[in-house]
């Protein structure tokens, strides 16, 4: 086999693997988007047996009132206690409208000398509710959060 052959058998063969690595996320992506349940302030959820998530509080919430007419949409933070793997649990904050609106933890953390790419998680909000009202403050008990959870492996 020459030099050319080799290279292009490689090249279809890292192809097929990405491929179904990519048919394996989507599926699984596909087979799990109404498992994430809407939380209260509190709760957690068990997304698999590799990611664990606590909702913690609503910060800074200055979406635009229900009541209001508003010239900006607003922006609260969203803080979350997330434990992944092999890792230690650990507080993250994601925004419905400022940045970061995703974050993007790997399962796992590898030892020093192992190689590889690990599973990922990449999370998000799908939606915060309720909106603010003029006439009221909400309370962090008031607050339902449903999550996106997507999975790259």
């Amino acid at each position: 086999m020459n030099r050319r052959q080799l290279i292009r058998v490689l090249a279809m063969g890292t192809c097929a693997i990405v491929f179904s690595l990519t048919r394996a996320s989507a599926r699984d992506a596909a087979l799990n988007p109404g498992t994430v349940p809407l939380l209260r302030v509190g709760e957690s959820f068990r997304y698999d047996s590799g990611l664990k998530i606590t909702f913690l509080a609503v910060k800074n919430d200055s979406r635009c009132p229900i009541n209001a007419q508003c010239v900006w949409a607003g922006d609260a933070a969203v803080v979350l206690r997330v434990k992944a793997g092999n890792q230690a649990a650990r507080k993250v904050v994601i925004h419905t409208n400022l940045k970061p609106r995703t974050i993007v933890i790997p399962e796992n953390i590898f030892s020093p000398g192992m190689v590889g790419i690990p599973k990922s998680y990449v999370i998000g909000i799908a939606r915060l509710t309720p909106l603010p009202n003029t006439e009221s403050e909400l309370l962090q008990s008031d607050y339902r959060l449903k999550l996106r959870i997507s999975v790259a492996q």
